[in-house]
């Protein structure tokens, strides 16, 4: 489905019900604001919904307070059957928490923007780019076919987005669109610096006692080429961290010349453990990610671990062991 299909689905429905990947990102949050405010620019019934809290370093996204916080079903605004669902952030249900994949699951009428790479064939429902920076971006151009130009807090949650997933427009699937995107937006008034200091300069203490922490478990492996990383449940409770204060520690690694790939395993408050992957370009994390039922990009993916970690750990390396042989 191209930006075009997905917009004139957008136009032919009226009441929907977005969500994203279980523990969602600036990308994921900012691009179902900025599309539920689109939608309802339209005159659409719009709500994205929640399972659990997000980091509140996030909170101004919601700047509307247009987040709906469910528990079950029966929280959503409209009933399964009369809604449409946008999913956004994740081509793979199975990331949205169990929670939203029982509701999604029952969904008529589905759509799902992404742009993270997939070997699997897309459906008539999935529009998905994986040449575009970030979902906000996908998000912003699609607003474009509806006929919206982002309103002041819709920018900042797309350009929040923007600079999360390209990591600053750093990363290798920033492009002229990104760039042009990102311009419309500043245009449409957001500042740059101020956007940073809420994503990176407005942590709680917890966050940098984690990070020593996990720091201090690093391991160099495979002639240093591979650097892993391992975030405990316990950890959270020792330092007064949450799990969202952690995303951003995988990077920490790539810092050094010879470390190619970066691993990262984390156990949540609930003990499911998740294993991201990051690297430099020569090894295709995507590939490994999904050898284990996950996906992503080339040089940022993750996937579910179904195995205890030393098992796990041993699995990843293996892959990777072999990914840089080739």
């Amino acid at each position: 489905m191209t930006l075009e299909e997905a917009a004139a689905f957008l136009k032919a429905n009226d009441d929907f019900i977005i969500v994203s990947h279980d523990g969602p990102d600036a990308d994921g949050l900012g691009a179902a604001y900025a599309l539920t405010l689109a939608l309802r620019a339209l005159g659409k019934r719009a709500w994205p919904i929640l399972t659990a809290r997000t980091s509140p370093k996030y909170d101004y996204i919601d700047s509307q307070g247009v987040f709906v916080s469910i528990s079950s079903e029966a929280d959503l605004p409209v009933p399964v059957e009369a809604g449409s669902f946008i999913v956004v952030d994740t081509h793979d249900l199975g990331y949205l928490g169990t929670k939203s994949e029982d509701i999604v699951a029952q969904a008529s009428r589905l759509l799902v923007i992404d742009h993270h790479d997939s070997r699997l064939p897309p459906k008539a429902s999935y529009c998905l780019d994986p040449t575009a920076s970030s979902t906000c971006e996908m998000v912003f151009y699609i607003s474009r076919l509806l006929g919206y130009e982002p309103s002041a807090d819709a920018a900042d949650a797309l350009f929040s987005g923007i600079v999360y997933d390209t990591g600053s427009f750093a990363w290798p699937k920033t492009g002229p669109r990104t760039f042009e995107c990102a311009l419309a937006l500043t245009r449409a008034g957001v500042s740059p610096y101020a956007i940073h200091q809420r994503m990176y300069e407005s942590a709680e203490i917890g966050a940098l006692r984690l990070q020593k922490l996990v720091l201090s478990g690093l391991e160099i492996l495979l002639e240093d080429r591979v650097a892993v990383q391992v975030l405990r449940r316990a950890d959270l409770d020792s330092t007064g961290a949450s799990y969202e204060d952690a995303e951003n520690l995988i990077n920490t690694p790539l810092q050094a010349s010879a470390v190619e790939v970066s691993v990262f395993f984390k156990e949540n408050v609930e003990g499911k453990l998740r294993c991201s992957l990051r690297s430099k370009g020569k090894v295709n994390v995507a590939h490994i990610a999904q050898n284990f039922g996950g996906g992503g990009h080339k040089t940022a993916s993750g996937f579910g671990c179904d195995r205890p970690l030393e098992a796990m750990k041993e699995a990843v390396l293996e892959s990777i062991a072999q990914a840089l042989k080739a």
